[in-house]
């Protein structure tokens, strides 16, 4: 099975060709997409449905990505957070690694965009199936009744 097949995935982004862009790839990788057009929108709908994965831009009005991301890091249970951004390497850097799982880098590869969805879905199924209890297993030794009540 796919595992990125019906994974929740919140895109939230201000710029609306952009926002299209990432949520026909998403769509087309196996996910069950929403987007946002900014960190107000993002956070109602987070308040409303339990997203795996949150892919957010840095630059937005009303409330920056930077905002939303420490916002996010409160919630129980948290998405897993990819940031979408064309900012440098210093701007990323003051994110707390904690938080963030991958960064993409605006301009978009799009098989680069599919990859790191599909191979972060991966790594949150391989997550939580490692933190499910193993089931114990009891062997029963069959036994035979008594002869007087055969």
């Amino acid at each position: 099975m796919n595992d990125a097949a019906k994974t929740p995935l919140l895109i939230i982004d201000d710029e609306a060709p952009i926002r299209e862009l990432l949520a026909r790839i998403a769509r087309r990788a196996g996910f069950e997409v929403d987007t946002a057009r900014d960190g107000i929108e993002a956070l109602e709908m987070l308040a409303k449905k339990n997203y795996a994965i949150a892919m957010v831009d840095l630059m937005m009005p009303r409330l920056s990505g930077y905002e939303l991301v420490q916002k996010i890091s409160t919630l129980k249970p948290r998405p897993t957070v990819i940031v979408a951004t064309a900012l440098t390497n210093t701007d990323v850097a003051t994110l707390d690694d904690s938080m963030v799982r991958r960064v993409i880098r605006k301009p978009f590869d799009i098989h680069a965009v599919a990859q790191a969805l599909v191979e972060t879905a991966r790594q949150i199924a391989e997550e939580r199936a490692a933190d499910e209890p193993t089931p114990e297993i009891v062997h029963v030794q069959p036994t035979r009744p008594p002869e007087d009540e055969l």
